[in-house]
């Protein structure tokens, strides 16, 4: 059962085998698994229900009713950097591509030999999990009809250049290639939570509450007992209590579940710090020929060849034509006619696996986010927008628009080279935050970590997380597969009382 706790008069206060908090990749995937033991379920969503009716094409009404603080929440460092998050139900998974890359091996790695996390994460059976998750929502590369003009020439670029590349691997029933996954699959083809596990529960009879602000996990001694909240009415804010006689399940993110266990008065050093992320940033190829940029899959291709040399991965990217306009240069009749000749524009992004750390903090008006990409991060990033721009060359671009300020607007063919001087300030690039890792990390001690490796946050006997608050370092690559698998062997292990 939905219950849309912004329609609710009343207090809401029931009791529940398990409550979970948040409904994205941890939160449903970890509902769909505990579904099928038949134990009761309250999954909690702060955002609204939004269906898929309701998607449109247009930016701001998706930022408005999707997006956490309206797309304007930022981390704050040398450099502004908004941090993308998605606040409705389905969480992220509902303007993200639903990109699936399994955990890489040499990122799993340090985690087992650095980390003591082998036996608590075992690649086997994170690998069980994915072959399931991925049968179930139909995970493959997306298909050649769906590709249009942006994926298809990055396909012949990397040809061109013998670069590792490939369509990219995502669940769908069917992409038609609308270019819209930012603002919502408006055919319901996107595998997202919303769509896919959390009917699944619904189905097996979860309560699924939306407009519902988890504040704090009530204790009593070191048992969790309950959620209590607000639900976001016409009326006002009103108070819920979700009670949980065999656990809590945090699963909000790694912004949001470092801020609800603090405000639960659970304690650690390590409690918001070690805040990893994907910074990212893209670049526009200019054509001769109409692109016609908004039809083919949002996120098509990607190629992988850089990423451990420069802890890089380039893909496609299709962005609603209002973002794309407020990224060309210019003003007045330039800026105007830079939008006219839109239609032969396509825009290829870098997606960086930084190496700096930042921190998560509740403050007065919503996270406190810090991160500052560390010199060598930027050089990394710096090179691969270099890679990106003889790709597009590559493809047939008679120029590409970098989109750094203090540097040329413009760069020819042959002119790539010049991309080795752009400046490495931060503050010249125009990034986003997305991929957030490591606020509530898991540890073997209590004082390495916040999180045991049976999933309960250390000093606590059934609170219990598993989003990407706890893994031990960025990926690197897409997470939401990682993630699910993540919850699924939580889930999993507590359903047969381990």
């Amino acid at each position: 059962m939905i219950v849309d706790g912004a329609a609710l008069t009343s207090h809401f206060e029931e009791t529940f085998d398990w409550v979970i908090v948040g409904s994205g990749a941890a939160g449903a995937t970890a509902a769909r698994v505990l579904s099928d033991t038949g134990a009761s379920l309250c999954v909690l969503e702060e955002g609204p229900a939004v269906k898929t009716a309701e998607f449109g094409d247009r930016l701001w009404p998706a930022l408005s009713k999707m997006f956490r603080g309206q797309g304007a929440q930022v981390a704050r460092g040398r450099a502004y950097i908004p941090v993308i998050q998605g606040a409705c139900l389905g969480g992220s998974t509902v303007m993200n591509s639903a990109i699936m890359w399994r955990l890489p091996d040499d990122v799993w790695e340090p985690w087992k030999t650095e980390y003591g996390l082998g036996d608590a994460l075992p690649l086997k059976e994170l690998h069980a999990a994915w072959d399931a998750i991925e049968l179930e929502l139909n995970v493959r590369p997306v298909a050649e009809e769906a590709w249009g003009s942006t994926n298809r020439l990055m396909h012949e670029a990397s040809a061109k250049l013998k670069v590792s590349a490939a369509p990219t691997r995502r669940g769908d029933t069917g992409c038609r290639g609308s270019a819209r996954c930012l603002t919502g699959c408006p055919h319901g083809a996107k595998q997202s939570m919303l769509v896919s596990y959390l009917p699944y529960a619904e189905q097996r009879g979860a309560t699924i509450l939306s407009s519902a602000k988890a504040d704090r996990v009530v204790f009593s001694g070191d048992r969790a007992t309950a959620v209590s909240g607000r639900l976001k009415t016409a009326g006002g804010l009103r108070p819920f209590v979700a009670h949980a006689r065999r656990g809590v399940i945090v699963a909000a993110s790694a912004i949001q579940t470092p801020q609800l266990l603090a405000a639960s008065r659970l304690f650690s050093p390590h409690l918001g710090r070690h805040f990893q992320a994907h910074p990212g940033g893209c670049m526009m190829g200019v054509f001769d020929r109409p692109m016609n940029p908004w039809f083919g899959a949002t996120q098509g291709y990607d190629a992988d060849q850089w990423r451990q040399e420069l802890r890089a991965k380039i893909e496609t990217i299709a962005l609603p034509p209002e973002m794309v306009f407020a990224r060309l240069p210019g003003a007045g009749r330039r800026w105007a006619g830079a939008i006219a000749e839109s239609g032969h524009m396509l825009l290829w992004a870098v997606q960086l696996r930084a190496h700096a750390k930042g921190s998560v903090r509740r403050g007065p008006l919503g996270a406190d986010i810090r991160f500052d990409p560390e010199p060598r991060d930027m050089e990394n990033f710096r090179r691969a927008l270099r890679k990106t721009a003889e790709l597009f060359f590559a493809a047939g671009a008679r120029e590409v628009r970098p989109g750094i300020f203090d540097f040329p607007e413009v760069l020819k063919p042959g002119e790539e080279g010049l991309l080795d001087s752009a400046p490495l300030d931060p503050r010249n690039y125009s990034m986003i935050l997305s991929h957030l890792f490591g606020t509530a990390r898991m540890s073997a001690r209590s004082g390495d970590g916040v999180v045991g490796t049976d999933f309960a946050v250390h000093g606590t006997e059934n609170c219990y997380v598993v989003d990407s608050s706890i893994f031990p370092t960025n990926l690197g690559v897409n997470p939401q597969e990682a993630i699910m698998g993540t919850a699924w062997l939580a889930a999993s292990r507590l359903a047969q009382g381990r």
